[in-house]
């Protein structure tokens, strides 16, 4: 019974745009994308939903052998792999991807910033844990800043687009034990929405995804989301790339704004909530 309430669930609130093969093609066809996170979860499903389009594919992440492995897999289809294995950790990563391109020749059309570290701790069990603020703002935030900052000669050149993977948390109130995650992504939320402007007077798209719980390996260590409703990552990708195809500055949950006019209008009762709970837990 309760699977069929998450599946109906799931079908309700957790749906994206479905985008045909051909839309794909006449879209991304000879264009150049470069995908972080690119080999689990959303940045593979987006890779693969491209691998039929006549485009080259820039796959980056901290997994080589995995990078390999779909690099072989999909080009047997129609799309032309390469892959620069980066962690984003690492303060030079976006330095070391500029580098890798540059020397391969390479000039981005589409940048998608999906790679993304969540991490869900007190504050009080991070006093001892300087990593955790460090990695966390690294990889959402100061990698994908400056490797935009790095690639937008190319972009302003080609007209190109840029596209940040999101979260709907950054509309919402800010949950308890969720700090750093909520600074990191809020942090290029409002870098993304700040340079909009800046990068459309050189016909430069830059898009949101605001996405809800999605079913991938990074939600597993937090045990009470791996029951509930959950977005799969097919269509995660499909809400991506119709943001890019159709040139939207967000897409979101048909449901969201009106959550998160509930979250401002509720905002003190929500807090003495947090506040009532956590001293029963803490």
């Amino acid at each position: 019974m309760y699977k069929k309430i998450r599946t109906i669930t799931e079908f309700l609130f957790f749906r994206a745009p479905q985008i045909q093969e051909n839309i794909l093609d006449q879209h991304f066809c000879n264009k150049t994308i470069l995908i972080t996170g690119a080999s689990f979860g959303i940045g593979e499903a987006c890779a693969r939903l491209l691998s039929n389009t006549q485009c080259t594919l820039v796959l980056i992440a901290r997994s080589t052998d995995k990078l390999v492995q779909l690099k072989s897999e999909l080009e047997s289809n129609q799309c032309h792999i390469e892959i620069i294995c980066a962690d984003l950790y690492q303060s030079d990563a976006a330095e070391h991807i500029f580098q890798s391109l540059t020397a391969r020749n390479i000039q981005i059309d589409v940048l998608i910033h999906n790679a993304g570290k969540s991490i869900q701790r007190s504050i009080w069990d991070s006093l001892d844990r300087p990593q955790d603020i460090d990695r966390t703002i690294a990889i959402n935030y100061i990698n994908p800043a400056q490797l935009t900052r790095l690639l937008l000669t190319d972009l302003k050149l080609k007209q190109g687009q840029i596209i940040v993977v999101s979260t709907i948390n950054t509309k919402l109130f800010a949950p308890p034990f969720w700090s750093t995650y909520q600074a990191s992504k809020t942090a290029m939320q409002q870098w993304i929405l700040a340079i909009q402007p800046e990068l459309a007077v050189y016909e430069v798209h830059a898009g949101l995804v605001y996405l809800p719980l999605v079913r991938t390996r990074m939600i597993l260590p937090t045990k009470q989301y791996q029951q509930m409703p959950a977005m799969q990552a097919k269509d995660a990708a499909q809400a991506i790339l119709a943001c890019l195809i159709y040139r939207k500055r967000q897409w979101q949950p048909w449901w969201l704004g009106i959550t998160q006019i509930a979250s401002i209008l509720l905002i003190t009762p929500i807090y003495y909530f947090y506040k009532n709970l956590l001293k029963r837990k803490l």
